[in-house]
């Protein structure tokens, strides 16, 4: 008899681009919340006001507080350029960090994008989440698969952009399915 495949720690959620990924995040943290057996941590990407380039500004709403942190700058109304503000992405990670520390059951950290692909961000914070051993959930574009691949390696899951499929995989990572 062989003994089951372990359920990889580490997921991600590959979607298209143009996909609204908050909602999907929401439900899937709505739904495991209700629950009341598991410590959830990390933060929740949120999309605010336009900005005057007509892109919405970004914001990292942290799990444990509820506060949203604004991660985005804005460059004005021709800029085609990159708006995140890196004060507030450093401000909006003490929200993994703490999760981390805490030792929460499930740790969401947003989107794998550019800035996580070149070495920035939150990247840091998905290896000590993993060198923790706390299942992490992570967000991507299509786009940036090959670089999400060379990072997180084979030992993490690709999910659908599916709420059912994301909370099988977030009750079996943390022992609480069936």
């Amino acid at each position: 008899m062989t003994s089951p495949t372990p359920v990889p720690p580490l997921a991600v959620v590959v979607y298209e681009p143009g996909y609204a990924v908050e909602p999907l995040l929401d439900a899937v943290h709505d739904r495991l919340a209700a629950r009341g057996d598991l410590r959830l941590g990390g933060v929740l990407p949120r999309v605010g006001a336009p900005l005057s380039n007509g892109k919405g500004s970004m914001m990292l709403e942290s799990i444990a507080t509820g506060v949203a942190t604004v991660i985005s700058q804005d460059l004005g109304a021709g800029s085609d350029s990159c708006t995140l503000d890196v004060d507030g992405m450093l401000r909006a990670r003490t929200a993994i960090v703490s999760a981390i520390e805490e030792g929460v059951d499930l740790l969401f950290v947003g989107k794998f994008a550019k800035q996580e692909a070149s070495g920035h961000c939150v990247r840091e914070e998905i290896g000590e989440a993993m060198i923790a051993g706390i299942p992490t959930l992570v967000v991507m574009r299509e786009t940036q698969r090959d670089a999400w691949t060379a990072f997180a390696g084979d030992d993490q899951l690709a999910l659908p952009p599916d709420v059912d499929a994301i909370v099988a995989w977030a009750l079996a990572v943390t022992g609480r399915a069936g």
